[in-house]
């Protein structure tokens, strides 16, 4: 797997958010590990990017975010996983999120848009 983008966002020379994204078209795999606070220019960037690894991906692909570095998670933020189930190719979507707080937000926003897969537990993921 190669990281092919990085991103951080200040605030104020304050470091607040970033996002590493990981495109392994081998394994069909496009990995999203948000750091710090999610905001709207992250997940901007990383539907962008989104978009670009399914028109590049050859086959069905998989969609995975790890949330375990999330410090805060806007529930609206789901919103662009929305944008991300409609991409071509696209599988499933997984969330590792250890968090039993970003468990809860995922699982209250059901009704906007469910995951194929939640995983609490790394040895799973």
């Amino acid at each position: 797997m190669k990281k092919v983008a990085y991103k951080k966002d200040l605030l104020v020379k304050v470091e607040i958010g970033k996002v590493e994204i990981v495109e392994d078209f081998q394994k069909h795999l496009f990995l999203a590990r948000p750091h710090g606070i999610v905001n709207p220019t992250l997940l901007k960037e990383d539907l962008n990017r989104a978009r670009a690894f399914a028109k590049k991906c050859p086959d069905h692909w998989s969609y995975v975010t790890n949330t375990e570095d999330v410090r805060l998670v806007n529930p609206f933020n789901l919103l662009y996983l929305k944008e991300i189930k409609k991409l071509k190719k696209l599988k499933q979507i997984v969330i590792y999120a250890p968090g039993m707080i970003n468990r809860l937000l995922i699982r209250m926003t059901f009704f906007i848009i469910k995951p194929d897969k939640i995983i609490k537990n790394r040895k799973h993921f």
